[in-house]
């Protein structure tokens, strides 16, 4: 279970590197999976025992913990990074100073048990943890259960409101935080128990911390991978949209190079600017040809033609009409569709009704 969860967040993190570099939501979430692959890497046996053997302190198990809480503080961090829209303000200010607390707390503990967590005052091993050891290990734990219960809580308020497939992946996301919950409050559990009553001897049941770890981390690759393929999906559905328009646009900015903003910015923007750009195109085409007197994209296709031919052989230095064709009272969304449909129209139309691109 170990390689299994190893691969999965290594995977997880190295597909995520491109991403993190433009959105922060990204960039959490590579936090996320790095800190926690890291985490894994100072859990195996051979590096905690070359560690431990050769600083003959336990800076294995400091590392696998603040690494740990790096990864569960990261995460909370992405869920609200990508909910903050929804609920219209921002719930972060106390996520970074906690976890500051916490690992500060964790290392004065350390370093006041002389580079030692498990094995002080008789304990021998990681089965035997001392007494005063558990107090380390108990607001390790509890740090763990507040941002996995957090986190939880976040995905699933904001599978409420996102649209279908997203919040499929948040559903994910949530139940795999749950599974989180349960492996932390076992170990806390236990420890508590042996802090309050030594003599009982509670011990983890080992299976039960195995299957729960495996399926936090199954599920919170899974539950995240979904939003990252609705995101690429969007993305594509854009970059389509602005490969209709083009022909369309080039054809006007060739005309009007002025209207063109030449400004970089999201993909969104992008097309925002695209669709604004052909509308002022269009505006300043109406002093060339007047508009037709309805939206009908075959029409307006026919007539971008015949105007666009007319304003390069020297007319249109009138006032344009003022009324551009189209859409009256919409929003950019249904522009765009509209715009679409005369994009397809102007592309087909035959071959003597079409002006030239290059003038």
């Amino acid at each position: 279970m170990d390689w299994v969860a190893l691969v999965l967040l290594w995977g997880a993190a190295l597909s995520r590197v491109g991403a993190a570099r433009t959105s922060l939501a990204q960039r959490m979430l590579w936090g996320a999976f790095t800190a926690l692959a890291v985490s894994r890497v100072f859990s195996a046996p051979p590096v905690v025992a070359w560690l431990d053997s050769t600083t003959g302190m336990e800076w294995a198990t400091l590392g696998r913990h603040v690494t740990g809480l790096l990864s569960a503080t990261c995460l909370l961090a992405y869920v609200e990074v990508i909910s903050r829209a929804a609920r219209g303000s921002s719930r972060a200010r106390w996520i970074w100073p906690s976890l500051a607390a916490a690992v500060a707390f964790l290392v004065v503990m350390f370093t006041v048990r002389g580079g030692r967590i498990y094995w002080v005052d008789g304990a021998t091993g990681a089965g035997e943890t001392a007494l005063s050891g558990r107090l380390y290990l108990l607001g390790f734990d509890g740090w763990l259960m507040v941002c996995l219960a957090a986190a939880g809580w976040m995905f699933a308020s904001y599978a409420r409101v996102a649209p279908g497939l997203l919040r499929v992946g948040l559903v994910v996301s949530a139940a795999a935080m749950a599974a989180g919950v349960v492996n932390r409050a076992h170990v806390l559990a236990v420890n508590a128990a042996n802090l309050l009553r030594p003599g009982w001897g509670v011990v983890e049941w080992g299976l039960l911390g195995r299957v729960t770890f495996l399926a936090c981390v199954a599920g919170i690759v899974v539950g995240t991978s979904i939003p990252a393929w609705h995101a690429v999906r969007a993305r594509a559905r854009t970059l389509g949209v602005l490969r209709e328009l083009r022909p369309v646009w080039a054809a006007i900015v060739a005309q009007y190079p002025d209207i063109a903003f030449r400004v970089r910015g999201s993909l969104d923007a992008r097309l925002a600017r695209r669709v604004l750009e052909i509308r002022d195109g269009m505006l300043s085409l109406t002093a060339a040809v007047p508009p037709p007197g309805d939206g009908d994209p075959r029409q307006v296709a026919a007539w971008l033609h015949r105007a666009l031919r007319a304003a390069r052989a020297g007319s249109g230095s009138g006032v344009p009409s003022g009324r551009i064709p189209g859409p009256s009272g919409s929003g950019i969304e249904e522009e765009t569709r509209w715009l679409r449909q005369v994009a397809r129209e102007f592309k087909h139309t035959p071959a003597e009704g079409r002006v030239r691109l290059v003038s």
